[in-house]
């Protein structure tokens, strides 16, 4: 009986623990690299394409895509950057730290001018 009440318990935690209230959605651009992550690892090319921006969902191909499987690993690290682009065509690159539960800011962890040779990386 109580292997019983345990397995039902079990059972309950993770219906609970799975349900479609607590999934991430691109609602911002940390959790939309991660789905785009996921999407990866399991080789599902229509989800990650449809990640994309209207317009830009043929921007990376299959082939591609295929070749992403092949440079991603267990761990990965996100990070949120800002470009900041002035009219002169310089460019700064802002490292954000992650916001924590407990913090309604943002604060900045590293400023970075961009080389002039990386630029093109930003503007194709």
């Amino acid at each position: 009986m109580k292997r019983q009440f345990a397995v039902l318990l079990l059972l309950s935690l993770l219906l609970v623990g799975c349900s479609d209230e607590e999934r991430v959605r691109p609602d911002s651009p940390m959790n939309a690299a991660s789905l785009m992550k996921y999407q990866i690892d399991i080789q599902n090319y229509d989800g990650f394409q449809s990640l994309f921006y209207e317009g830009a969902e043929n921007s990376i191909s299959e082939i591609e895509f295929n070749h992403f499987k092949d440079i991603l690993i267990e761990g990965s690290n996100f990070k949120d950057y800002e470009l900041i682009t002035m009219e002169n065509g310089e460019m700064l690159l802002v490292e954000f730290a992650p916001l924590l539960d407990n913090q309604s800011e943002y604060k900045i962890v590293n400023v970075m001018i961009v080389p002039k040779e990386l630029r093109q990386i930003f503007n194709p």
